[in-house]
């Protein structure tokens, strides 16, 4: 099976080619009701939110077999049949904040875990499903940026929904000429290369730069009071939710961290690349435990890199160049928590009582503590 998810290309850790938005227009293999089932249900969800037929829609809904799915070629389809049914589960549970559900109905959640099976995440929506492969571009030959993009799946079908997903999928392709950089200075290191790793670590904080720039346009479309309490309550994540007629779980209720920006790999594997540490805790396992709702290779690459490599490189040569271009990067890492602490307090922290996000963790805690220890590191 083709894997869409291989890190080392343009756009870094977004799908690639392009996701899928249509299966009935894909040769999927399942019967040709069943993707217009689905095709359809994906796109009137907000319309069963907002009409209060959500749970109602999805109780009768049928339970189709989504194992012929492990002998395409293309993963792209796996990955947009798990998109639809994550969006269906999450909007079962919490389509009524003040009455959450305590289980998912045989019809999204058998196809659910299965789809889970083969994609090698929780069976509930990660960060991968609502950015790294939930944009299509307006303009197919143009770049991708939030203004030529528009949003597969929607939960609510606002403007500030769309807009809040498409500013990560800018910033993630932004991302991509870091982590290329990244790999280059790695492997220019083995060659004991200065010039050639001086040259790449300078180009790290040019792509951050347009993170930055991308980041700070979240405010055009994206209010702060719409988002929290319009989209972020259907991005929580599970305690105690019976996945009805699961052989596997057995009616054991199970639980699973909500969509969390903790699950995109950018910032990860650039620490790693950079040998960046933080102190062990609390925070470091929950990183780790983020880790599962990746792609399965974006998790074999942050597995795969030497966190003393280019560090311990640079401590060696003592190269007075050298090393202002490795801090460079570190600014550039600083300067993007920080923004990131800002906009959590603009768009949550500043809202709420609970300190929880919707990752399961104190966010602004080990924000601000991956910020200050960032700082600490500059050689």
């Amino acid at each position: 099976m083709q894997n869409c998810w291989i890190p080392e290309q343009e756009h870094g850790f977004l799908m690639s080619p392009d996701p899928i938005s249509n299966l009935t227009k894909a040769q999927t293999g399942l019967p040709h009701y069943v993707t217009i089932e689905l095709d359809e249900v994906a796109q009137k969800l907000p319309c069963l939110i907002s009409s209060g037929e959500i749970r109602k829609e999805l109780k009768e809904m049928q339970t189709h077999d989504m194992s012929v799915l492990r002998k395409l070629e293309d993963f792209r389809i796996v990955e947009r049949a798990f998109q639809i049914y994550a969006h269906l589960a999450n909007a079962y549970v919490w389509c009524e904040e003040e009455n959450p559900t305590d289980h998912i109905p045989e019809g999204v959640a058998v196809p659910l875990v299965e789809l889970s099976k083969i994609v090698d995440r929780p069976p509930i929506i990660p960060y991968a499903s609502t950015a790294l492969c939930n944009f299509e571009r307006i303009d197919p030959e143009g770049e991708v940026i939030v203004d030529n993009l528009r949003c597969i799946q929607k939960l609510v079908d606002i403007q500030d929904e769309s807009w809040f997903h498409l500013i990560h999928v800018e910033i993630e392709s932004h991302a991509g000429g870091a982590i290329q950089a990244c790999v280059k200075a790695t492997q220019a290191i083995e060659m004991n290369d200065i010039a050639t790793a001086e040259s790449e670590f300078a180009k790290i904080p040019k792509a951050f730069d347009k993170m930055i720039a991308t980041f700070k346009r979240m405010f055009e479309k994206c209010n702060p009071d719409i988002y929290f309490n319009t989209l972020r309550p259907y991005l929580f994540g599970f305690t105690d939710i019976v996945y009805n007629r699961v052989q596997e779980f057995n009616g054991i209720p199970q639980t699973y961290r909500g969509e969390s920006g903790a699950q995109s790999s950018v910032i990860p594997a650039i620490k790693a690349f950079l040998g960046l540490q933080h102190e062990k805790g609390g925070l470091t396992e929950h990183l780790e435990i983020m880790k599962a709702y990746m792609p399965k290779p974006h998790r074999a690459l942050l597995n795969s890199i030497d966190q003393q490599k280019i560090r311990t490189f640079i401590v060696t040569k003592n190269n007075g160049q050298l090393t202002d271009a490795y801090n460079a990067c570190l600014e550039s890492v600083f300067e993007f928590r920080s923004l990131h602490l800002k906009m959590a307090h603009a768009y949550v922290a500043q809202k709420v009582t609970n300190p929880i996000g919707t990752g399961g963790t104190e966010f602004m805690h080990w924000l601000k503590q991956l910020r200050d220890e960032t700082e600490k590191q500059y050689i």
